[in-house]
């Protein structure tokens, strides 16, 4: 029985001969026609040499096909097709090639993962755009009919000039939180595409807490919310960072602790600052509401709310990004942070920073 490679070459041979016994025949007849250009008689043409050169030329041509088709396209190809079809008869061959053999399937399994990779990241991608037009709508939509509202209620004419000044200050409100949220996205938007350039400095991280603390003052006080400091206040603790973007960190994950804090007294925000080898580690840990432990791996996704029903609690506000650009900022200094969390106990948010270039 042919192998395939013969099929081949035969088939060539078979195409090949007819063709070229034709080629041989025109060319003898043109070239031993008398010089009038008459016919040469049937009977003075070499028919049987015309063919057997015509054969052998065709079976040069096919045997060249074959090599070069062994050679190209089934040596290894091959191995693996006659130990698949007889394994007894080519045992030996399959232990001296089980090298190459191993290759070939690693090759063939690895092309698999990665399709089926892409394929599973191109449906995530997918999912995740949907949901961040869904969640952008959503951000976006409450500021707009609040101000669509308060807007048409002074178009109707309201006479009373204190109610038209509040209205006019909530509706500047809802437009100042759609600015942040668009300067927000801008910022997210830059940091993960790696275009947030980092302006790194040594500087105390002790003064850098304690403004962020006084920034959020007014808050703390109207929540009656005590604040507990797990550091000294004497020591610098510097830090070599980028102290605009860290001071973003400690802004967004204090106003955390505040937003989801106890309704009831005895509310705390409580900020320590460990020596943790060549970083510190900060902690900023509130005693409020908690997150449900399935949730804990979700906070820091784009406009993600652990529950959403507790924002209806407390005006919460904020723009549902702030915990995604805490993390990205982290993860550009080359670090991580993390949650650790129990409902109705509180929530711990935990970071490193590296310590300043001279410690």
């Amino acid at each position: 029985m042919l192998d395939r490679p013969e099929r081949i070459a035969f088939f060539v041979a078979a195409c090949l001969g007819p063709v070229v016994w034709g080629v041989m025949f025109a060319l003898f007849v043109l070239v031993q026609s008398p010089s009038g250009g008459l016919p040469l008689p049937v009977a003075e043409i070499p028919y049987l040499e015309i063919t057997l050169l015509s054969i052998f030329i065709a079976s040069a041509v096919a045997f060249l096909v074959e090599a070069l088709v062994r050679q190209f396209l089934y040596n290894r190809l091959l191995k693996i097709y006659k130990v698949i079809s007889n394994p007894d008869k080519y045992r030996n061959a399959l232990l001296a090639d089980a090298e190459e053999i191993g290759k070939v399937e690693m090759e063939v399994r690895s092309w698999a993962e990665r399709t089926s990779t892409e394929v599973v990241n191109l449906q995530a991608r997918d999912d995740v755009r949907r949901e961040f037009i869904a969640n952008l709508s959503h951000e976006l939509r409450t500021p707009i009919f609040n101000i669509q509202g308060y807007l048409l209620t002074l178009i109707d004419g309201v006479k009373d000039g204190k109610v038209r000044k509040e209205y006019l200050k909530k509706a500047n409100r809802n437009v100042e939180r759609m600015i942040r949220l668009v300067q927000d996205m801008d910022v997210l938007a830059r940091l993960e595409s790696n275009r947030l350039n980092l302006s790194k400095e040594n500087y105390s991280l002790t003064e850098q807490i304690e403004d962020a603390l006084e920034q959020m003052s007014d808050r703390l006080n109207q929540g009656e919310i005590r604040v507990i400091r797990d550091y000294d206040l004497s020591q610098s603790y510097e830090v070599n960072a980028d102290p605009e973007r860290i001071d973003q960190v400690l802004l967004n994950l204090i106003s955390n602790s505040i937003k989801y804090s106890r309704e009831e007294k005895g509310a705390s925000v409580k900020v320590s600052i460990q020596d943790a080898d060549k970083n510190y580690l900060i902690v900023i840990e509130d005693n409020g509401i908690g997150i449900q432990k399935e949730d804990q791996t979700r906070v820091f996704e784009r406009f993600y709310r652990a529950d959403r029903s507790r924002t209806h609690t407390k005006k919460v506000g904020g723009t549902g990004l702030g915990l995604a650009i805490v993390k990205h900022i982290i993860e550009a200094h080359g670090h991580s942070i993390k949650v650790t969390s129990a409902p109705g106990q509180g929530s711990a948010f935990s970071f490193t920073i590296s310590k300043s270039l001279a410690v």
